[in-house]
């Protein structure tokens, strides 16, 4: 019996050494491909260093039938479509209603009045959120206009974009976990949320009332007019310099003169943008005109 229970002992520690050698290198192969793949589509590697991203991507692997990483950066080197479904696969989708509170109490107060005040009555204020997750953004950017603009007589047409589709169509169902508003007052939970065995949803009417659209800013052209866009903890925080640059150079494309672009708390544009935008109070930028742009 003892030596029935020695052999067991053996083979369940030889089984875990194992398991814990082929996930050890299984982990190292998947951090060298990182570190090669991702600065080629103008992406920080080091961002993406986490489980739930290796496991997309693993997933990934098996639809494609491919058996290891090397392989699917051979692959990825030869299809410029997987490469565009590569840079959706690694979207982090961390976001919450009024995250960073403070801004959306300067937006009331200061930003949407200043843009406002800019606009004939009868022109819509036209608002961008630029990789928007599962939507707690614009859902709160729509949720602070109907407090307090709605009765001003005044339109603002919302866009919502993200490049993952599955972020998109949770958006579209407006259910979310108490978590996702532990920043946002209590009083705007319960007057705008109806709480279905702890899934707080909103009216239905309100994915109506935004646009929602998948869209890339690795790939895809910017939406033109915009008078404020938003793009919080994405460009500025996982993206490269140059790439970091290029789509700087696009969001003031995408802005008409004197609109707002705003950033996540730590995010901040990169040196050299000083021609293209204005800090006027972090982490807000105003666009500065074209003239400006030249020198």
């Amino acid at each position: 019996m003892q030596e029935q229970i020695l052999i067991y002992y053996w083979l369940v520690t030889a089984y875990d050494t194992l398991e814990h050698n082929e996930l050890k290198d299984l982990s190292m192969e998947y951090k060298e491909f990182l570190k090669t793949t991702l600065p080629q589509l103008g992406l920080r590697w080091r961002r993406f260093n986490r489980k739930s991203i290796r496991k997309r991507i693993i997933g990934r692997l098996q639809e494609l039938n491919l058996h290891s990483l090397s392989e699917y950066h051979s692959y990825l080197l030869d299809d410029a479509e997987e490469r565009r479904q590569l840079t959706s696969l690694l979207t982090v989708t961390i976001s919450r209603f009024w995250r960073n509170a403070s801004l959306f109490e300067a937006l009331k107060e200061v930003w949407l009045p200043t843009l406002l005040g800019r606009l004939p009555a009868a022109e819509p204020l036209r608002i961008w959120s630029a990789g928007c997750a599962s939507g707690e953004e614009p859902y709160s950017l729509l949720i602070l206009w109907q407090e307090s603009f709605s009765g001003a007589g005044r339109e603002m047409r919302l866009l919502a974009s993200d490049s993952d589709k599955r972020c998109l169509e949770r958006a579209l169902q407006g259910g979310y976990p108490a978590s996702s508003f532990r920043e946002m007052p209590l009083r705007l939970r319960q007057k705008y949320c109806a709480n279905e065995r702890g899934i707080f949803r909103l009216p239905s009417d309100f994915p109506k009332r935004i646009d929602w659209v998948e869209h890339n800013l690795i790939w895809d052209p910017p939406f033109p007019k915009n008078h404020l866009i938003f793009c919080r903890n994405l460009v500025y925080t996982y993206f490269t310099v140059p790439l970091q640059e290029k789509i700087t150079r696009s969001f003031h494309q995408a802005l008409v003169p004197g609109g707002l672009l705003v950033l996540g708390r730590k995010d901040r544009l990169p040196a050299g943008s000083e021609r293209l935008f204005q800090l006027r109070e972090h982490p807000v930028y105003e666009r500065l005109s074209d003239a400006n742009k030249e020198n």
